[in-house]
């Protein structure tokens, strides 16, 4: 009987070297080889399965970037910079919490009277309805531009795009918020 020799898989230094060469074949292989270690980091902290997956794709979104950029500096020690990713991206997540609540603390009696009235109601759920209708990159410029409260530069870097394409792409999706937001909600028909 003879004996298929299994073709041998380059290692994990060989990978992040090619990668941060530009080959895209050797990130996917990356991500293939830390996902499992990943997913398990998130499901130890996270409940649903949404969130263990955004998560996860957040981690790598950030790894792919920094292989690109050639930010990983000790090709045999990236399983320990992926932990690194993973534990930054916890700590961010709590610290935004903790401002969360600080804020809701200071605030949250002035919101909860908004909230009650029908036009802030009837607002948000007209927001959300404008929001839904477009892309995906628009909604994330905003979130990231006035949520989060990010400069077009630092959007760029975040989702590879031009600080000026981040400009135009944050004008036209306000314009489109501006535009849906003064029309009626779909639900309500035309008068």
């Amino acid at each position: 009987m003879a004996v298929v020799a299994l073709q041998d898989e380059p290692s994990i230094p060989t990978l992040v070297s090619l990668a941060t060469g530009g080959d895209r074949r050797a990130e996917g292989a990356l991500v293939r080889k830390f996902a499992p270690a990943v997913r398990t980091f998130w499901r130890r902290r996270m409940r649903g399965v949404d969130a263990v997956d955004e998560l996860s794709q957040e981690v790598f979104l950030r790894f792919v970037q920094a292989l690109r950029s050639g930010a990983v500096a000790e090709p045999e020690r990236v399983g320990g910079f992926v932990l690194g990713i993973c534990k930054n991206l916890a700590r961010e997540r709590a610290r935004t919490a903790e401002r969360r609540d600080d804020l809701w603390k200071q605030y949250g009696d002035a919101l909860t009277a908004l909230e009650d009235t029908p036009l802030a109601s009837y607002q948000l759920a007209q927001l959300e309805d404008c929001l839904s209708q477009m892309t995906g990159r628009s909604r994330d410029v905003i979130r990231y531009a006035f949520v989060e409260g990010q400069s077009a530069s630092e959007i760029g870097s975040r989702m590879d795009m031009s600080e000026g394409n981040v400009r135009v792409v944050r004008h036209r999706a306000l314009e489109a918020l501006r535009t849906c937001m003064s029309q009626k909600v779909f639900w309500e028909g035309k008068s």
